[in-house]
């Protein structure tokens, strides 16, 4: 059993209010931009804490929305908020995985979670499937700046390699592919990057201020001086994050 002088669960994004590189302006134009399109059924599929799709149901308030993640306090974390902004009946939350069938709706949502399909290809095809006629894809995804050489790949996360991401350009291209064409490329700023990464270490770092001889503490700044290297001296300027807003072309399969 934890007590209150434990650390804090890493990975909560406690504080943060988005669970990918995003500022509050991007992020309000992304859902000004979706909502013009008066959908009636909004679907985020790895939601994380939904805030987005929360955003969404605000803007659209004839719309209904629904979530699925595999991670449950990110749901439970969703549903609290869902209710505290009276939007509990209009959104179905829930901790699922994305195989199986699932509904199609207006607008799609999938940021930094193209895994819960395969790879980048692969989640393109089965998010078009998703998207009705006149609807809108919003698809958030890492790529890279250029081409890692090995010791760059080395840097990063134990197990990553070269085929985990595409070139922007060529990730477009992987869209058009899928039966979509690009209404909107945006790719992050180094702010929005380093607003994430800080933010998911603050809470610990912030902890760790104040329990510097705790039994934990050698353990908790180990965690975070690898997290900081990976970023730092990892992926910065190596891994770019873009927000694709795509329109179907032509009927799914």
């Amino acid at each position: 059993m934890s007590s209150a002088q434990d650390p804090p669960t890493a990975g909560t994004g406690a504080a943060l209010t988005f669970n990918s590189p995003l500022s509050d302006e991007r992020a309000a134009r992304l859902v000004r931009q979706l909502a013009a399109s008066a959908p009636s059924d909004i679907l985020d599929v790895g939601c994380g804490w939904a805030e987005l799709l929360l955003s969404l149901l605000d803007a659209v308030p004839d719309a209904r929305g629904r979530g699925l993640d595999v991670h449950a306090p990110d749901i439970d974390r969703a549903r609290f908020a869902a209710t505290q902004r009276g939007l509990g009946e209009r959104v179905q939350l829930e901790t699922k995985e994305a195989g199986g069938t699932l509904a199609a709706a207006d607008v799609v949502v999938n940021i930094g979670a193209f895994q819960a399909f395969g790879d980048i290809p692969v989640a393109l095809a089965r998010l078009r499937d998703l998207v009705r006629p006149g609807g809108r894809l919003l698809f958030g995804c890492e790529y890279w700046e250029h081409v890692p050489t090995e010791a760059e790949l080395a840097a990063l996360w134990e197990g990553t390699s070269i085929e985990d991401c595409l070139l922007l350009p060529d990730l477009v291209d992987a869209a058009i592919a899928a039966g979509f064409r690009p209404l909107g490329t945006e790719t992050v700023t180094r702010q929005e990057w380093e607003a994430y990464e800080s933010g998911h270490m603050a809470p610990l770092e912030e902890w760790l201020a104040a329990h510097r001889i705790h039994p934990r503490a050698d353990e908790v700044r180990a965690q975070l001086d690898q997290q900081r290297t990976i970023w730092l001296r990892g992926h910065r300027d190596l891994l770019g994050f873009a927000y694709l807003t795509l329109l179907p072309t032509r009927s799914s399969a």
